[in-house]
């Protein structure tokens, strides 16, 4: 890949860190994208953080990335993926999460090519779960309770996907840029590892909530998951069709929610989101106005420039000279 593989766990000794740089280099290295490990090792220390940015002009062969006696956690916030068992096709799309273990029984997998995949992985030896689980494991979900009883031997794949959890949609934004200093990395990381381990790997508790409360929880995860793939894709955003099937409402229902728990409609907020961004490109410098508005989804320099004017209250050829913006809504 064009970024060179930076381990971000400062306690790994030079000979740990490319013992597990070793183990998956081969697979990214002709990827045109990042493969950043951010924290752990899986050979040396048993958990392992990485981060993976690219675009594929063709389909990947994900497997050979997947360890031999591990239990993975895939974080999708971008790009399609697929596993194959038997004759059944199980796909793992933008906003899913996938469990899957690489215990000797192959696990055929794919990266689709013809997107940009963005996903974080979490890859966990048994022995890193009986530590931290196994006081809990009666709650975990079965496969991965089998995994860790066997400890990582058990012939039967395991493969469960499902939503992303709405606290998760942009815990990405934090991994890759952690809010400690360097020496406190290292524990920093290990506890969001196991936040987010908390909330993926236990089988879900059903309590009884009353309609309404119900109610509000599902309008609250709906946003929250339109916000993800509005703020993802404000260049080419999916149509409000397409956002209410994928949450599972009408789009008069979509509309009505969004407006008044966002104080907008949808076209306004990517339109602001769209102008906020063009600000940013534009203070970077380096870039012209027709460029900037072609990377931020105008396909018109006039619509830009009277949607910029009306956002940001100045043109945009003037705004990278102005000491601060004259207006902001």
């Amino acid at each position: 890949m064009n970024e060179p593989p930076v381990p971000g766990d400062p306690s790994l000794s030079p000979d740990e860190s490319a013992t597990d740089l070793f183990l998956e280099q081969p697979v990214w290295k002709h990827i045109s994208g990042v493969w950043r490990p951010l924290h752990g090792g899986f050979a040396s220390s048993g958990v392992s953080l990485e981060w993976h940015d690219f675009h594929l002009g063709q389909d990947l062969d994900w497997s050979p990335s997947f360890h031999p006696g591990s239990l993975e956690v895939c974080l999708n916030f971008s790009g399609q993926a697929q596993w194959q068992a038997g004759e059944k096709t199980h796909a793992l799309a933008a906003g899913d999460v996938a469990l899957y273990t690489a215990n000797g029984t192959p696990l055929p997998a794919q990266r689709l090519a013809g997107s940009l995949h963005r996903f974080l992985t979490i890859e966990l030896s048994p022995d890193y779960l009986r530590t931290h689980f196994e006081a809990v494991a009666a709650a975990l979900k079965p496969g991965v309770r089998r995994f860790l009883e066997s400890g990582g031997t058990a012939g039967k794949p395991f493969l469960e996907i499902l939503p992303m959890p709405i606290t998760l949609l942009n815990i990405r934004l934090y991994l890759l840029e952690p809010p400690v200093a360097a020496t406190a990395q290292g524990i920093w990381y290990q506890g969001k590892i196991l936040d987010v381990l908390a909330q993926v790997l236990f089988r879900e508790d059903k309590p009884v909530e009353p309609w309404s409360e119900k109610h509000e929880r599902e309008n609250r995860d709906r946003l929250a998951r339109v916000v993800f793939w509005l703020e993802r894709d404000y260049e080419n955003p999916p149509s409000l069709e397409m956002l209410a099937a994928e949450v599972g409402c009408s789009v008069f229902h979509l509309s009505r929610l969004f407006s008044q728990k966002m104080g907008l409609s949808i076209p306004r907020f990517i339109r602001l989101r769209r102008i906020e961004r063009a600000a940013e490109l534009l203070r970077g410098g380096g870039k012209s106005v027709t460029e900037v508005a072609m990377m931020v989804g105008y396909s018109s320099l006039s619509a830009f420039n009277k949607a910029f004017v009306e956002q940001i209250g100045c043109c945009p050829g003037l705004y990278p000279h102005m000491k601060a913006p004259t207006k902001s809504s």
